[in-house]
């Protein structure tokens, strides 16, 4: 069972270290981004989203407008396969049920898999 919920800096802590687990993820996580990413998590829609009490995993849009880009989608690699990603995915829908969302990513194949529309370079869910 998970829940998804809006993100606020009191999931900041849990979620870094989730992220640094992951050694792709370094991008955001290194001494010299850090503060970029923790900044950016705050001013953009993010969602987090907890499974037995833990954070594991998250999502991050940007709203403009004209349309919402989903910028980053994460979840760790024992929460796969749960539908925790689709969860988080349909929260960002929900609360935007007018706007298009768009997919931002190089993992193609899950978001086929999900059924996203191919637009371009992205996925419009």
């Amino acid at each position: 069972m998970s829940n998804t919920f809006r993100y606020d800096k009191t999931y900041e802590s849990e979620l870094i270290a989730l992220l640094k687990k992951d050694p792709e993820w370094n991008s955001f996580t290194h001494a010299g981004k850090i503060d970029v990413f923790k900044s950016a998590l705050l001013s953009s829609r993010t969602y987090i989203c907890k499974s037995q009490g833990e954070v594991c995993g998250y999502l991050r849009a940007l709203v403009d407008g004209f349309g919402i880009y989903v910028s980053e989608l994460y979840v760790a690699p024992a929460f796969r396969n749960n539908g925790y990603g689709k969860g988080l995915l349909k929260e960002l829908k929900q609360d935007h049920p007018d706007q298009v969302v768009y997919v931002l990513s190089d993992e193609d194949l899950y978001y086929e898999k999900l059924g996203c529309k191919r637009v371009g370079s992205v996925f419009q869910l």
